[in-house]
């Protein structure tokens, strides 16, 4: 066996979930230190060398840390015999928690690099799963990305019009309308995507084989 095949999307993949788990279960914190920095160096060198823009990667890096920020602003602190003061304890998880959701982001960045979609798909499919669970990730993976396409429409079009974000009830409507939109969409696709199935010939729960029979 040659080492690249080792190397290719379903593999990694695997590599990625064992990986996952090790960091589900890391709870020192220079270990979580070290392996951050060396997994940010890593990922850095690749957008480097591959000479793609650092700015898509530094928004969704920045997407994170505002989770990260709520997540520290719900655990840090409680309500005591005193009133409001600090906990320890949830100081400490906050802390592992940062490090390993941040590890875990660029762990994805490194170990799914150069994989697209339609790669994603593929790999899927060549994993030992239930046919049910790859069928639904194929539809999670289409549709999530036909829905970021509607969001950004949808933004366009709002802005054109002169709507201007900000922190005021009229933009609290109007983001909760334009969710709305959006999960009615979602469902609207889900009820095509299973007419199409089905008029296709797919039986929900049985493999091609039983069906052809």
């Amino acid at each position: 066996m040659k080492i690249h095949v080792l190397f290719q999307p379903h593999f990694r993949l695997i590599y990625l979930f064992i990986w996952g788990f090790i960091i589900s279960g890391l709870q020192d914190l220079t270990w979580l230190i070290t392996l951050n920095i060396s997994v940010m160096f890593v990922s850095v060198l690749l957008i480097s060398v591959e000479k793609q823009p650092f700015f898509p990667y530094f928004r969704r890096w920045i997407q994170l840390s505002l989770f990260i920020a709520l997540m520290w602003g719900t655990l840090t602190w409680r309500i005591g015999e005193n009133g409001i003061e600090f906990y320890p304890q949830g100081i400490l998880l906050a802390e592992i928690l940062s490090l390993r959701t941040n590890l875990l982001l660029f762990s994805i960045w490194v170990f799914l690099w150069n994989v697209n979609e339609t790669v994603l798909i593929q790999a899927l499919g060549k994993l030992p799963l239930p046919e049910k669970l790859i069928q639904l990730f194929v539809l999670t993976v289409r549709y999530i990305t036909l829905l970021g396409e509607l969001r950004q429409k949808m933004d366009r079009a709002m802005r054109a019009r002169g709507y201007q974000p900000k922190f005021n009830s009229r933009t609290f409507y109007v983001t909760a309308q334009s969710v709305a939109l959006l999960l009615i969409h979602a469902l609207l696709k889900a009820e095509m995507a299973q007419i199409a199935l089905k008029c296709r010939g797919f039986q929900f729960g049985k493999r091609k084989e039983d069906a052809e029979r």
